[in-house]
């Protein structure tokens, strides 16, 4: 009895510990933002300042933040491209749905899986979220990856 007792305590604390104190990222130029796992790295931002990459503490997990301007088509364009593109490079989507100001779209290649969300920011250009990880991990991943989606807005244009 003892050691379902510490089980659970242990399982809470877990929990807990995973479901606060995550870091927020900003990124100036495209005006988005995102709260990021602490247990994974520090966004490393790109040269040109459009967002960057975080992994998590096994490097197993990765976490891509971007903005960009869509090309002519717009942002329902865009998103179809980036579909397209995953679908090319071997991706099976199993999942997508899209509104005129976010989408969405997920899938897997091989014991990887990823979710990917697009939402409109300031001045028409849009901003991405991509996280990858191990398959086997999927349970554990979905409370973050619904914190990752309801943490990432836009600031204010």
């Amino acid at each position: 009895m003892k050691h379902v007792a510490l089980a659970v305590v242990l399982a809470l604390a877990t929990a807990q510990a995973s479901a606060g104190d995550w870091k927020s990222y900003g990124n100036a130029r495209y005006n988005y933002w995102i709260d990021v796992p602490t247990d994974f790295s520090a966004i490393e931002e790109s040269g040109n300042g459009d967002g960057g990459i975080a992994l998590s503490v096994d490097g197993n997990a990765r976490l891509a933040v971007w903005g960009s301007y869509p090309s002519d088509g717009g942002f329902a364009k865009d998103v179809k491209w980036r579909i397209d593109q995953d679908e090319a490079d071997g991706w099976s989507v199993a999942y997508q749905r899209q509104k005129s100001s976010w989408a969405v779209w997920s899938g897997s290649k091989g014991n990887r899986v990823y979710y990917e969300r697009a939402i409109l920011v300031c001045k028409e250009a849009v901003a991405y979220f991509r996280l990858e990880y191990d398959q086997a991990r999927a349970k554990a991943f979905d409370p973050i990856v619904a914190r990752l989606a309801k943490s990432f807005r836009s600031g204010d244009c």
